[in-house]
């Protein structure tokens, strides 16, 4: 994870020092602050949490499009009971979730009612789909300049629904490294895609709520989410 509870402020691993200990706001379980020249993270020690469905271990790859983000708009939980901890409140009122494993449609649902109920917000996805980019998943040109027609065999439902659903907006990370993503609809029954710059979708989604130094200089946040 990003944040964490250490000496009663939430921190990031960097912020309170290698090999330091702190608490995870989400579970109240102890993690461990690892700080290298790379990657700074907290990570759970002896014992790990039971994630809710649809949850998952953070990656490097959630780290780095998290890296951008303002503390206080980072890993935000809600619910009386903790029930969800949205990856980044972002700009133009919208809540963005990023996600790697697959989720069952009726939690990837939920999570997009408990949101809109709880904060009004749009949920924007981000979504790694490269394990199986090129090999089930390809892109076939439509009489629409710019616009694709995807051809995907077998599909992930959950995936499906949330391109099919009017109230949020579903983009796929094809691969880490290109500075675009694929935004993804569905139309006349056929999933529908085009290229979107991951610079825009900075500029759409993270520049209101991205730190100063990320503000100024938007190329190093596009470097961070491209891994670099």
């Amino acid at each position: 994870m990003l944040l964490a509870i250490h000496y009663d402020r939430k921190k990031r691993a960097e912020d309170a020092g290698r090999g330091e200990f702190g608490i995870c706001p989400w579970s109240n379980l102890e993690v461990k602050a690892h700080v290298g020249l790379i990657r700074q993270f907290w990570a759970y020690t002896d014992k790990k949490p039971v994630f809710d469905k649809g949850y998952e271990p953070e990656s490097e790859w959630h780290i780095s499009w998290k890296t951008p983000i303002k503390d206080e708009y980072c890993e935000v939980i809600f619910g009386e009971n903790n029930e969800h901890r949205a990856d980044i409140l972002g700009s133009n009122n919208t809540v963005i979730e990023i996600q790697r494993s697959k989720i069952d449609m009726r939690d990837s649902r939920e999570r997009v009612e408990f949101y809109q109920l709880a904060t009004n917000r749009r949920v924007i996805w981000v979504v790694d789909i490269q394990e199986f980019w090129n090999k089930r998943f390809f892109l076939k040109p439509s009489k629409e300049r710019g616009i694709f027609i995807v051809e995907w065999e077998p599909k992930r439902t959950w995936l499906w629904d949330l391109a099919s659903t009017p109230n949020t907006n579903l983009y796929l990370e094809f691969n880490h490294s290109n500075d675009k993503l694929l935004h993804v609809w569905i139309h006349n029954t056929m999933m529908h895609a085009k290229y979107f710059k991951k610079e825009d979708f900075f500029n759409r989604y993270m520049f209101d709520v991205a730190k100063e130094e990320f503000q100024i200089n938007i190329q190093d946040a596009i470097d961070v989410l491209c891994g670099k």
